[in-house]
């Protein structure tokens, strides 16, 4: 992607801070203006790094905050939004497909007076679902996506993969997704490369899922042959059986070392290794893994860190076998005196030996929830803390000297923005709800990012599905018992009306005095629920989840939600009431073949007339009409297959996006193609629509159809 040039990043830098602002929509008229001329700006905001956790299926892209002003206000104030939309190119032949965005508040914060300075760094992240993207591949090899994340300031970028944003830029990194662990009946016979009978597999169990046993580890002479012809170098290879022995200290509790006196056998030169460690003088290696990005998401108090993998081999197994951890430790320097006194935990991510791993390697992210509780200021006064994270490969890092580097991986400095707050009494805060920022649902009609006078199809959304709510309850040092519950009635109705939202949830949680994550479910007839986490004893709730609010038995219309919890004395303490618009309606497709569209269905396609027709040089225009329409209208469109046979033709217009509050679609609108360039073969027009419901806490739009009409062209 091409960034802005030296000489406009020096004429930047010259401009008065009150010109910054201006500066912006300077550029931003000159590439409206210009449009041979658009590049990505990365001059105020940068995304610097993005990986993926396969196991927690989390996708994260750090982003790089440059400047002091030029971002529309202080913390105080609205100031703007950078958005990150994420994209994962499967390789399955569909192509970059749209994970959703997240979004954080950049705001204009001063370097003066002297402290830490830009740039300050931020964690934006999605959770994604892959599962039917897993293979069963060799044990060798991993299913590789291609990961694409678009940073965009104050706009949200669409989902298109193709986007080039004004201010923002995009990256592209490689990653690797979980293999699966499980195979089904007809897994087996596509491993076997038979093709049995339909009627088999017809008679088959196929709800039995044959759960795939992990193997015992080769022998270690195996390992060891192996490594010296991919180039493993022998202190790395048995890095987890000689550091130990060199230093007591070390902990490698969750490696695998190999026995001293097999290694011994192997002719391998363990003095030279123990002399290579002796040696390191706190300088590590990064020759396989490195440290790349490190940022805070603000919102949920969670620090992040990217690692960059690079080689194919020397992480102890494969995919079907144990492998090995890349452990990441965090610290804080609260006061920024250059110290980094506390330490804040570890996290890690598992990593194995992968044959088809690309030239630029495969990023991965870890996340670390962090206590910042004891730290808040109002906003008038940002807090910014230098944060420092050590990598460190199969020993975990040190908890007690933040300079000490173990032999494998490195260390990264970032400085990152506290969220404002108090530190007096209980308080509790809704952050997230349905999967967006608790501050963009308007206050006036009830929708998320409500935009009246330019809207497009990332404004004036409403939700539908589940619902999920999620938020933080800062104790400030209070150890008791704090319960809450979330209530909904219709809007206007009387506060007798409240019912509570749910009465039965999950939660993932972190122990930090175990190191172990476990599943907390709670029964709550009356709705309150305990509010568990306590960062005073490691005890952390993973994505600040509170209620899940299934939305589908609902009438569609606007509701009224209150947050309340117990503060330090017991008493109720209302967080957070606002109303937001739930819509459940799916977009309905005509099931028939028509001749002209079914007005009882959202979604119809035609060829006026019917279709399954032929069409040839004396006849080779196709008229139809599509039908797409919807309360929350967001786009629909037209696609010709097979496009190998079109040669870039295809339906006039092609399809159309929502563009103004009183926009629902279009109830018959006509299209024309032009048969004349088309090879001579059979060809279907699909109609595709999406609304712009946030279903399921998805910023994803929902898509609907395709309803599909057939024609033929002859020679």
């Amino acid at each position: 992607m091409e960034q802005v040039q030296p000489a406009v990043e020096t004429a930047l830098v010259h401009e008065p801070l009150v010109d910054r602002e201006l500066a912006r929509k300077k550029f931003l008229f000159k590439q409206i203006s210009n449009p041979i001329a658009t590049q990505s700006i990365t001059f105020w905001e940068e995304l610097t790094c993005l990986g993926y956790n396969p196991k927690e299926k989390r996708l994260e892209g750090m982003v790089s905050i440059k400047q002091s002003s030029g971002y529309s206000g202080g913390l105080c104030t609205p100031a703007s939004k950078e958005y990150v939309r994420f994209f994962v190119d499967f390789k399955d032949g569909s192509g970059f497909q749209d994970m959703g965005y997240s979004s954080f508040k950049a705001c204009d914060i001063s370097d003066v007076p002297p402290g830490p300075q830009h740039p300050i760094m931020y964690m934006s992240y999605v959770y994604i679902n892959d599962e039917k993207y897993r293979k069963l591949l060799s044990c060798n090899n991993a299913v590789i996506p291609t990961v694409r994340g678009i940073l965009s300031w104050n706009v949200i970028p669409p989902s298109n993969p193709s986007y080039t944003p004004f201010y923002g830029n995009v990256k592209d990194v490689s990653v690797q997704l979980q293999r699966r662990s499980i195979i089904w009946w007809k897994d087996i016979f596509d491993i076997l490369k038979i093709k049995p009978n339909p009627e088999i597999l017809g008679i088959l169990p196929q709800k039995d899922e044959i759960k795939l046993p992990i193997p015992p580890p080769p022998p270690v002479e195996d390992i060891y042959k192996l490594y010296k012809s991919s180039g493993v170098p022998d202190h790395r290879t048995f890095y987890s059986t000689v550091a130990p022995l060199v230093n007591n200290k070390a902990s490698f509790i969750k490696a695998s070392p190999f026995n001293v006196n097999q290694v011994s056998k192997l002719n391998v030169d363990l003095e030279n290794i123990v002399g290579l460690f002796l040696d390191q003088n706190n300088n590590a290696d990064v020759t396989f893994e490195e440290l790349k990005c490190i940022g805070l998401n603000t919102a949920t108090d969670t620090l992040g860190a990217v690692i960059h993998v690079k080689k194919s081999s020397g992480f102890n197994g494969n995919l079907c076998q144990k492998g090995s951890m890349e452990h990441v430790a965090f610290w804080a320097d609260w006061d920024n005196n250059g110290t980094y006194d506390e330490y804040l935990g570890t996290v890690s991510v598992e990593v194995h030996d992968i044959s088809n791993i690309p030239l630029d390697g495969l990023y991965y992210n870890v996340a670390l929830p962090v206590d910042t509780s004891k730290r808040l200021r109002k906003c008038a006064n940002p807090n910014m803390i230098r944060v420092r994270a050590v990598l460190s490969w199969e020993s975990l890092p040190s908890t007690t000297d933040p300079n000490h580097l173990d032999f494998w991986g490195n260390r990264v400095d970032a400085v990152v923005q506290i969220r404002p707050g108090t530190t007096s009494g209980v308080k509790g805060k809704l952050n997230f709800v349905g999967g967006v920022d608790r501050e963009d649902i308007d206050p006036f009609n009830y929708l998320y990012n409500y935009n009246a006078f330019a809207p497009d199809i990332n404004n004036n959304r409403p939700w539908g599905g589940l619902v999920n709510f999620q938020g933080i309850i800062d104790r400030n040092g209070f150890n008791g018992t704090i319960k809450y519950r979330i209530l909904y009635k219709k809007f206007g109705a009387p506060d007798t009306d409240y019912a509570t939202v749910s009465t039965n949830e999950s939660f993932q949680m972190f122990n930090f005095g175990t190191f172990s994550e476990f599943t907390d479910t709670q029964n709550a007839p009356d709705g309150w629920f305990e509010y568990k986490q306590n960062t005073a004893i490691g005890l952390y709730n993973e994505t600040n989840h509170l209620v899940w609010w299934s939305t589908g038995g609902l009438t569609d219309g606007t509701y009224t939600i209150k947050f309340i919890y117990t503060d330090e004395f017991g008493f109720e303490q209302t967080g957070d009431e606002f109303s937001m618009i739930i819509n459940n309606k799916p977009m309905t497709v005509s099931p028939t073949a028509n001749t002209s569209v079914d007005t009882t269905f959202d979604i119809d396609d035609v060829i006026d007339g019917g279709d399954c027709h032929s069409y040839d040089e004396a006849n080779p225009t196709i008229s139809g009409h599509i039908r797409a329409t919807h309360p929350y209208f967001a786009s629909w469109s037209l696609v010709l297959e097979p496009s190998s046979h079109s040669h870039g033709t295809g339906p006039v217009p092609a399809g159309r996006s929502y563009s103004s509050l009183s926009d629902i679609g279009d109830a018959n609108s006509p299209w024309t193609l032009n048969t004349s360039p088309l090879d001579p073969c059979g060809y279907t027009v699909s109609l595709l629509a999406t609304t712009r419901v946030i279903l399921n806490s998805s910023t994803v739009f929902p898509q609907y159809g395709p309803k599909a009409v057939g024609f033929a062209v002859l020679s």
